[in-house]
């Protein structure tokens, strides 16, 4: 393992950090990976390769633990956050902003070489089209809490000095599938699965998808990489895959209707909107049962999101990545796993 960085990566329980944690072992790194449940989460415990896994419970609040955590490491890869859409606006904020804000300190504290924080493409998003767009789009806070927390969290990281000795990055993936998403394609499974889910506008628009295990490699080519110090960069597959594309692969890939509902843009983005603005003062479980009219679901079903991943392909290398349908297809995989445990669970219930 020589000359490998040694990684150290919060957030360790999520999609984004347990892929990045097995993807990195396997490569042979010394990670430790952190998060508040770390020890006990199966999919970090079941990791082995040639590289070595030390998992640690720390909180992102906790700025001595992730001192203490990350003594000794080259890098942080800072991916701990809430995607929580039912959390509140101080809470999703007090994990994303100032967990990150913790996590920066802490690091320069350590004498850490580097510090990649996991951003989101919904930075850049706002609720408008997006045509091919490349990092000096301006950030662009659009009133959805988690997209605006990650707005001020990259601002926070980008703003630490070109002299400083704790090297920044930041990574913004789009909305990223594989196995073990919880934050948005249970929820579209589901529209689709009971036919509440519709393509607006026809679902001609561009999506910006991105494989988790695409994610991992490109965060792989950025550690102590000079050319990402102080930079940004936009990760998606790199393919132009439709809404309907999108619908279709899912629904195809789990045996479920295709989607033929269709609702006009402005309707949805009116809808979207007016729901929005008032299901935030209700019960959880009644954002619930509206989630599909929040704008983050607007965002993924109704706004053209073209965004240009040239800089990532010149800086980090980013190619032969996995194509769309072969990474959507190890997703759904685990999904219809997943759905065959739960029918068994109530088969043996019942």
């Amino acid at each position: 393992m020589t000359g490998k960085a040694k990684v150290a990566i919060t957030g360790a329980s999520g999609l984004v950090g347990s892929h990045l944690t097995e993807h990195l072992v396997q490569n042979g790194y010394t990670v430790t990976a952190m998060s508040r449940s770390a020890t006990t989460e199966k999919c970090l415990t079941s990791i082995s390769g040639p590289g070595s896994l030390t998992l640690k419970q720390v909180d992102v609040s906790d700025e001595q633990g992730l001192v203490d955590a990350f003594s000794g490491f080259d890098v942080v890869v800072h991916a701990a956050a809430t995607v929580d859409p039912y959390g509140s606006r101080e809470s999703i904020f007090k994990t994303n902003v100032e967990g990150t804000r913790t996590a920066l300190a802490a690091a320069r504290k350590a004498s850490v070489q580097q510090f990649i924080f996991v951003s989101s493409l919904s930075v850049i998003t706002g609720q408008g089209d997006q045509f091919d767009v490349d990092e000096s789009a301006e950030l662009k806070p659009c009133g959805e809490s988690y997209a605006d927390s990650k707005v001020e969290a990259e601002r926070l990281t980008m703003s630490e000095p070109e002299t400083s000795s704790l090297k920044v990055t930041a990574v913004r993936p789009g909305f990223i599938y594989g196995p073990r998403e919880k934050a948005w394609m249970p929820r579209l499974i589901n529209s689709i699965g009971t036919g509440k889910a519709m393509l607006i506008g026809g679902g001609v628009k561009e999506t910006n998808v991105i494989y988790v295990g695409n994610l991992s490699k490109a965060i792989e080519n950025a550690l102590l990489n000079p050319k990402a110090y102080g930079q940004t960069f936009n990760l998606t597959d790199g393919e132009r895959i439709t809404k309907k594309e999108l619908f279709d692969a899912i629904a195809d890939g789990l045996g479920l209707p295709r989607v033929t509902k269709q609702i006009p843009s402005g309707v949805a983005r009116f809808a979207c909107e007016m729901i929005s603005s008032f299901a935030p003062f209700l019960p959880v479980e009644k954002q619930r049962g509206l989630a599909r009219f929040s704008r983050a679901a607007f965002r993924l079903a109704g706004v053209n999101q073209g965004f240009s991943v040239k800089k990532a392909e010149r800086d980090l290398n980013y190619v032969n990545r996995v194509p769309f349908k072969e990474g959507m297809a190890k997703t759904l995989e685990y999904f219809k796993a997943e759905r065959q445990s739960r029918s068994d669970k109530e088969a043996v219930a019942r």
